[in-house]
């Protein structure tokens, strides 16, 4: 019964229309309570090309996004437009895609707009509740369900094996990095692979074997390493 439930309300997310405006709050909560939300682009696009991946995330977006000529159009909650152009000094003018969409968080109403180059991608994540937009550099974040936090990846030369994690609580104006694995006391096990966030206080990882390895924030603010499932 309680499979069934579950199913019932994906089912249900998956299949409703986007709102042309929020229904969240205008700033992030900070409640830490598990949240359901519908999958983002990341979670629900298989593994494709730069530019296949992005028109599909686009039109996951619904008429949130749209790409016109060289050029991705975002719509705030408040109607106003942000647009993104592929002129000088971005991917597109050095033979990559350009600008495109590299993920969307329907719940949210985030979108994280890569400028895809050659070899690399400059990010930045903008928040269509505020307006906000949020410079991550080379890093590619994965925001918590209510929007709060971004856990980042760092990747080795071969561009495939993860190595490095850092966490940055994104209320304000900047990321502000809270957490990294590279210098933390509380290690992650080797050849740890971020695997979802479980609510805005706790991240799951697989390490070898699949086992499952949690990184959870405590009342203090600090962040621990556990094998189960932690109560928040």
């Amino acid at each position: 019964m309680r499979i069934f439930a579950l199913l019932l309300a994906v089912d249900i997310l998956a299949y409703t229309p986007l709102p042309t405006r929020a229904e969240q709050p205008s700033e992030p909560t900070e409640t830490a309570a598990p949240v359901l939300r519908a999958q983002t682009c990341r979670e629900s696009i298989p593994n494709t090309s730069t530019e296949e991946f992005s028109k599909k995330c686009i039109a996951l977006a619904g008429p949130l996004a749209a790409m016109r000529g060289g050029i991705l159009v975002l719509r705030m909650d408040n109607g106003d437009r942000k647009n993104f152009k592929n002129r000088d000094e971005t991917g597109a003018m050095d033979g990559g895609y350009g600008y495109g969409l590299a993920d969307f968080y329907p719940s949210t109403h985030i979108f994280v707009v890569a400028d895809f180059g050659v070899d690399d991608s400059h990010v930045i994540a903008v928040d269509g509740r505020t307006g906000r937009t949020l410079d991550f550099g080379y890093a590619s974040p994965h925001f918590s369900p209510l929007g709060n936090s971004a856990l980042t990846i760092e990747y080795d030369e071969d561009g495939v094996t993860e190595s490095g994690f850092a966490i940055f609580d994104v209320r304000g104006k900047k990321p502000i990095k809270i957490w990294a694995s590279k210098t933390s006391k509380k290690r992650l096990p080797a050849k740890a692979k971020f695997a979802a966030w479980i609510d805005d206080r706790t991240i799951r990882f697989t390490s070898s074997g699949q086992k499952s390895v949690f990184l959870s924030q405590t009342d203090d603010g600090a962040w621990g390493i556990s094998t189960t499932t932690p109560s928040n």
